[in-house]
This record gives C-alpha cells, sequence and structure tokens, in this order.
C-alpha cells in the first residue's frame, strides 16, 4: 500500500497547483517564452498476474500508485512528455504444511515482494472536443527498475534437521513500453484529466487507473 507520506505530498502538490496557480493566474502572470506543463496523478494500479488454485498462496497485486510528469507542446495536437511513476508492489505469500522425515510436519513460508519505479519518455496526441475538453492518448519508452525481496523459512519438527531461514535481494531494469489514453478539462492553464495507463516490463504487465492535474505556464 502507499504509506502516508507519498500521498500527503501529493496532495500538497495538488493544493498547490489548484489553489495556488489560479490565483497567479487571476494575477495576469505572462506565458513563458517556452511553453511547458507540470502535473501530478494519483491512482490505482494492478498486476497482469496469474492466478492459481494453491489455497496456501495469498497474492496482493494491486494498490496506489503515483506520477510526476512534465510535458513539451509542440501544438495543440502533440506534445513531449517524460514522467516519472513509482508503481504499488506486487506481494506473493506461500504458508504450506506438509508432511516431513519420520511422519513430523514441516512449516513453509515463502515471500516475494516486487517493487517498481521508472521514467517515461514519449509523444502525447490530442483530439480537441471543444474549448475546454479532449481526448489524448500517449506512446513513450519506459526505462523501469524492479527491486525484488525474497524470502524462504523452513522449520522442521525434527531436532535433528536444520531450519532454513535465507532472505535474498536483487534488482533488475530495462526499457520496455507505456500507453495510456484519456481525457481532460482546461480551464484557463489548469488542467484535470482521467487516464488508463499500461506500463510493460520483463516481468509483468502492470495497468493502471489515475487521476491528476496538471498546470500550464
Amino acid at each position: 500500500m502507499i504509506n502516508n507520506k507519498i500521498i500527503r505530498i501529493w496532495l500538497a502538490a495538488v493544493f498547490a497547483v489548484c489553489v495556488v496557480m489560479p490565483a497567479v493566474c487571476r494575477a495576469a502572470l505572462p506565458k513563458s517564452p517556452v511553453p511547458f506543463y507540470i502535473g501530478t496523478g494519483l491512482g490505482s494500479s494492478s498486476y497482469d498476474y496469474p492466478n492459481n488454485d494453491l489455497e496456501s498462496r495469498s497474492v496482493d497485486k494491486s494498490g496506489f500508485y503515483y506520477q510526476l510528469f512534465a510535458g513539451y507542446p509542440i501544438n495543440k495536437y502533440f506534445a513531449i512528455e517524460a514522467g516519472f511513476t513509482d508503481l504499488s508492489k506486487l506481494e506473493e505469500i506461500i504458508e504450506q504444511e506438509f508432511a516431513g522425515t519420520g511422519d513430523r510436519n514441516v512449516d513453509l513460508y515463502r515471500s516475494s515482494v516486487q517493487d517498481n519505479y521508472g521514467f517515461r519518455l514519449g509523444l502525447k496526441a490530442s483530439l480537441p472536443l471543444s474549448r475546454h475538453f479532449a481526448l489524448y492518448s500517449k506512446a513513450s519508452f519506459f526505462n523501469w527498475h524492479t527491486d525484488i525481496d525474497k524470502k524462504l523459512v523452513i522449520n522442521h519438527y525434527d531436532p535433528s534437521i536444520e531450519d532454513t531461514n535465507r532472505v535474498e535481494s536483487y534488482s533488475d531494469s530495462g526499457t520496455d513500453g507505456h500507453f495510456a489514453i484519456g481525457i481532460e478539462g482546461t480551464k484557463e492553464r489548469l488542467t484535470i484529466f482521467i487516464e488508463h495507463e499500461l506500463y510493460q516490463t520483463e516481468i509483468e504487465n502492470i495497468y493502471g487507473v489515475n487521476v491528476g492535474v496538471l498546470y500550464r505556464f
């Protein structure tokens, strides 16, 4: 689950964009000579992770995630956009008891936690529906990073057999695709959006739905 510190940071960013920026707009702040925008979003993501019928297996494959991004509009139809996304964790736990040596039971506990985050760079294409609303899509390169923590504990009731307690941590990275479709509404320089995203990695595909705000300078 996303921690309270991240939620507070995101809410502070939303407050700044929603309250402070419109006040600045009313003060007739001149537009930047180099047009660009910044934004943030918060949503719920879910891993494309297979299910099975193992009763001892518990999988938490959904949670909250957030993103920060910036863009440069080429024209009213296209923009170049870059961003950072911290995705939710994938957690898998297996707890099982089975017969061991000499008819003595053995307890097995195995856990795996996968933490994904990364940077994206790509193109945003917009289709204006009216003066204030537009549909859009995004296609980007996603440079992802994965931190994986695994733990294996085997407890033998037979004292002559040594228990196992093994912890393993490693990382992986690569570059795959990011795709999104959404709708946005704009008032002056403030835009509110909702979008559906797909983050691709070599390990798992991750889907997300998020809402957020952006401000145009």
